[in-house]
């Protein structure tokens, strides 16, 4: 007999049979997608394992420096475009290694910089613009070294540091660390701190300041527990430990600290000059100081004159190259112990080339 919908013969056990069938296959693929992630896996921590080995350290250590190295540390410590291209400058100029691994301290960013300070100076590369761009790079730098090695204790001081106590009056003493010890530490004073009637009272909270070798300044509290006279015949304050430090990062600019002779004048601000006029004008009187340190951003200057702040002033320093007569505004002045008035000086206006002068007397470069 025909049927036209088919035979329709189909039994039970074929159905069973092709059921297996499907089950099997299934099977089948799932034990070959489990291997392939299996083995998939097993090449992943091999890659992992062999990431972190000192096998791979170590040639990532020594490779030359590679662009995506730079954009690393860029994205790491929000560097600018300038700064991304200056320092991939300075390390294909260098040829230097993998720069994430070879600057570790202030002392090997320094040693590249002046290495390729050097060479650039040699073959004539700099123009002011990117001299300062150059120092302004190296500066960051350095923060973002001294940044690693952050003071979270008075305990990590070292023996042989200066600190300065602040006094009610924001004059700073230097004092140098002579012991560290798990409980207190102890500065050499001066003489005259130690007899004074006005010297820190014991067990208040008093101000200090240090600087790190790495360049990184910090603020603190702590109290004075006693003080001693030593059979050196010298004269010593025993200090509590402190853990209340604040980094002080928000310079901009290196700062060197020195005594040299400057002058200085006063300056006019000429607030609606006319055409062709000069913004500031000149006092022809000039005066003689001794500045006390200098940055690219400002300097202290020290003098008998009773001046006070908010006034603008001209300042030169001779025998250092700089001709021009730089203008600032004062924006704090204090009374030192020898009576003499401190001038704490921002630059308002200066020049690139000045700027450059200024860094190279800072890092102590050659132009």
């Amino acid at each position: 007999m025909f049927f036209l919908l088919g035979s329709g013969s189909g039994s039970p056990l074929e159905a069973r049979v092709a059921h297996r069938g499907d089950i099997a296959i299934i099977i089948i693929l799932l034990i070959a997608i489990t291997a392939v992630l299996g083995i998939a896996f097993f090449i992943w921590l091999r890659f992992k394992n062999y990431y972190k080995s000192e096998e791979y350290l170590e040639k990532e250590r020594s490779r030359k420096t590679k662009l995506k190295d730079i954009q690393k540390l860029a994205k790491d410590n929000n560097l600018s475009q300038t700064e991304i291209n200056t320092l991939w400058e300075i390390c294909c100029i260098t040829e230097t290694n993998n720069i994430l691994y070879s600057i570790k301290s202030n002392n090997e960013v320094n040693e590249l910089f002046h290495t390729a300070y050097d060479i650039m100076i040699q073959q004539k590369l700099f123009t002011d613009e990117k001299l300062n761009n150059f120092f302004t790079t190296l500066f960051k730098l350095e923060l973002i070294v001294a940044q690693t090695k952050k003071v979270l204790s008075t305990r990590q001081i070292p023996e042989g540091s200066v600190i300065f106590y602040i006094s009610n009056e924001g004059e700073q003493y230097p004092f140098t660390v002579t012991l560290n010890q798990k409980d207190f530490f102890t500065a050499e004073i001066p003489e005259f701190i130690y007899k004074s009637p006005h010297r820190p009272e014991l067990l208040t909270r008093s101000r200090f300041t240090f600087k790190t070798s790495d360049g990184l300044s910090y603020n603190l509290i702590s109290r004075i527990i006693r003080y001693n006279e030593g059979n050196d015949g010298k004269f010593y304050m025993v200090i509590s430990h402190s853990e209340q430090l604040e980094c002080q990062s928000q310079r901009h600019f290196k700062r060197e600290f020195f005594e040299k002779e400057c002058t200085f004048k006063a300056v006019k601000v000429n607030e609606n000059p006319a055409k062709g006029e000069e913004t500031y004008s000149f006092s022809e009187k000039e005066y003689s100081g001794k500045m006390s340190n200098i940055s690219a951003g400002g300097c202290c200057i020290q003098t008998d004159l009773p001046i006070k702040e908010k006034q603008y002033i001209g300042v030169k320093l001779p025998d250092s190259g700089i001709d021009e007569t730089i203008i600032g505004i004062i924006r704090r002045t204090r009374r030192l112990p020898t009576g003499k008035l401190a001038l704490h000086i921002q630059f308002v206006q200066i020049s690139l080339a000045t700027k450059n002068r200024i860094n190279v007397l800072v890092y102590k470069y050659e132009l």
